[in-house]
């Protein structure tokens, strides 16, 4: 089990729950679903603490996480 650490709370995510959390962040906001592409962009957010939502709305909004950018203020 992996830890996420986020400026609102810590909270234990599988890699498997994390996605599904995103995926049905970005559903909800969307209602489209996530391509196959956006994985590694995911990827790298899980490994920064971005919470899921933050995940799903930095895809919205087209931006890619970065483990150079301080994503953690936008989760």
């Amino acid at each position: 089990m992996n830890r996420l650490n986020t400026t609102e709370s810590l909270f234990d995510l599988t890699w498997d729950e994390y996605v599904l959390a995103v995926e049905d962040n970005y559903l909800i906001e969307t209602g489209d679903d996530i391509d196959e592409e956006r994985l590694p962009d995911i990827c790298t957010a899980y490994d920064i603490g971005m919470t899921p939502l933050g995940c799903a709305i930095a895809l919205m909004e087209g931006h890619r996480p970065s483990r150079h950018d301080d994503w953690r203020q936008a989760a």
